[in-house]
């Protein structure tokens, strides 16, 4: 029985590992226990509602696998086609400033299903957003300066050095990933 609830971004943590391979419920768990996942929670009170959640929206499966006899959560079609979609979306100025952990999961899953010309075009457009909100920033800061007490405006300059290393990083991350295609 699907829903027409639409996935969390804790779905697609999830979808995107089971993508790259089968995974039990304790597997997926662990991978969130000991990678950057973590941001999210590997509680079992959270996994096993977002498992069973993609199960009703008909995005994994839980099948056994012969050799092994285990039950492991696999991808669908239809998990595979939500997943692409969601790292094909275009990115806003919000995905920079709210959800940046988010782009970096869509980067991380896109090496097995997109070419490198659309991981490319996707580092591109991320480079171009940071570069706009980077520059808002800047303007802000600039017209701010004087009003904003000292430790605001520490905290605001740490933000913008973030969002330069983030930027650094899809620059170097572009020039690599061309450098492969060579």
């Amino acid at each position: 029985m699907k829903t027409t609830r639409k996935p969390t971004s804790l779905d697609y943590a999830i979808l995107g590992l089971v993508h790259q391979k089968p995974q039990s419920g304790y597997g997926i768990r662990k991978a969130f226990d000991t990678t950057a996942l973590g941001n999210y929670s590997s509680s079992p009170g959270v996994i096993y509602p977002a498992l069973t959640r993609l199960q009703e929206l008909g995005l994994v499966v839980n099948a056994t696998i012969k050799e092994t006899k285990k039950n492991k959560f696999h991808c669908t079609k239809e998990g595979e086609s939500i997943l692409k979609a969601w790292l094909l979306k275009p990115i806003e100025i919000k995905d920079i400033a709210k959800s940046l952990n988010d782009l970096l999961l869509r980067f991380a899953f896109m090496e097995n299903l997109l070419n490198r010309k659309l991981q490319l075009e996707f580092l591109s457009s991320f480079k171009d957003v940071l570069k706009k909100y980077i520059k808002s920033l800047k303007e802000y800061h600039k017209s701010e300066y004087n009003t904003m007490p000292l430790n605001a405006r520490l905290a605001f300059e740490h933000g913008i050095d973030s969002y330069t290393t983030t930027l650094k990083w899809c620059i170097k991350t572009i020039s690599n990933l061309k450098e492969r295609e060579k």
